[in-house]
């Protein structure tokens, strides 16, 4: 049975848009041109072996690149609770964010992708940067570094509903049982993994409402990214939104001095380079590389990965225990954000703020 995404599936916990789906509908649509062949399960022509080996071939890959992009992201947080046991929280970000604007800026230029943008767009490119990365990143590493990497997973895989309570508030979603009742059940597990985790070794109150802040500052910036999304590609969203978070993380960094740079250890050097490289960069053109040939609804489910791939890295990696509380809260969350994105059956198109989008 398909699972229609009407808002979202799971956030993408670091540096794309939430995987908010009818967001994800129009930046498929950005990505016509990044090499996309036919959607994966398109029919091929009858007999053809070859064309069956193929649709195998970019089936693995496509598919790969999903997976490899929600791993990355997963290990995202125990890269950046690593990082700040030697890098300040403030030169972290302005490190990873630098590192990131380069490796897009090479990858345009390596494409032949135009950067170039009309002024209008680069003033709501700034302003939406002040919500995100800025304001996300800010609330979200303050928070990794006072709780655990599973609980910070799991707080932001709720993204999503905060956009659909966000978009109710402003009118432009419907409330029925079945949203209300995911609402209830993910935050409830939510509630769980805070109320009962308090004791575990690295968890922290402070830090889980941090956490909870960056959601806020997050689901903002979805509801009000759609706009800009039908004149700006995915590319061009990114790399200037990184590029103007540089001009808040850059002073606030030259605060932090450079003598952590003498203490720099060849394992926090190499946190700094996965976060800068792998997360804001890698999966970012891996993410896109596969909604160019899946469908937004494939894309956002994906992201259910995150906190388990979290969870299980946290276990194996830093030997936490698995409690209770967190396993039972981290199921309870995920069935709850599924929840409210369950629809009878997929419309025919999708209506984006007067702007019909066909599926």
């Amino acid at each position: 049975m398909r699972l229609p995404l009407r808002v979202a599936s799971v956030a993408a916990p670091d540096d794309t848009v939430p995987f908010d789906s009818s967001v994800l509908d129009v930046q498929r649509a950005g990505c016509a041109g990044c090499g996309a062949g036919r959607k994966i399960g398109a029919n091929f022509s009858d007999g053809q072996f070859g064309g069956a080996l193929v649709n195998l071939a970019t089936s693995i890959r496509v598919y790969g690149a999903l997976v490899l992009a929600m791993v990355i992201w997963g290990f995202s947080f125990l890269a950046i609770k690593d990082a700040l046991a030697t890098v300040p929280v403030f030169s972290l970000l302005f490190v990873r964010f630098l590192l990131a604007v380069v490796l897009l800026g090479i990858y345009a230029w390596i494409r032949r992708s135009s950067l170039r943008l009309p002024r209008r767009d680069l003033w709501t490119l700034a302003g939406l940067a002040m919500l995100s990365p800025v304001g996300y990143f800010l609330f979200e590493t303050f928070g990794v570094e006072r709780t655990q990497p599973s609980h910070v997973a799991v707080i932001i895989a709720t993204i999503p509903i905060a956009v659909y309570l966000i978009a109710f508030a402003r009118k432009q979603e419907k409330a029925n049982w079945r949203k209300t009742l995911g609402i209830l059940v993910a935050y409830g597990g939510v509630l769980l993994i805070i109320g009962f985790g308090q004791g575990e070794a690295g968890a922290s109150l402070v830090g889980d409402l941090l956490i909870l802040g960056a959601v806020v500052f997050a689901a903002s910036r979805t509801t009000l990214i759609k706009d800009a999304l039908r004149r700006v590609t995915p590319l061009q969203l990114t790399f200037y939104q990184f590029l103007f978070s540089l001009a808040v993380f850059g002073p606030l960094a030259a605060t932090d001095g450079v003598g952590w740079v003498g203490q720099l250890t060849t394992r926090a050097t190499l946190d700094i380079l996965f976060l800068g490289i792998f997360c804001s960069a890698g999966a970012f053109l891996a993410m896109h590389y596969a909604l160019s040939h899946l469908t937004a609804t494939q894309v956002a489910v994906s992201a259910n990965l995150v906190p388990v791939i979290t969870l299980l890295a946290e276990i194996t990696i830093l030997g936490s225990a698995l409690t209770w509380s967190k396993g039972l809260g981290t199921v309870i969350t995920l069935v709850g954000v599924l929840l409210t994105q369950w629809a009878p059956r997929t419309p025919p198109s999708l209506d984006i703020e007067g702007s019909v989008v066909r599926r």
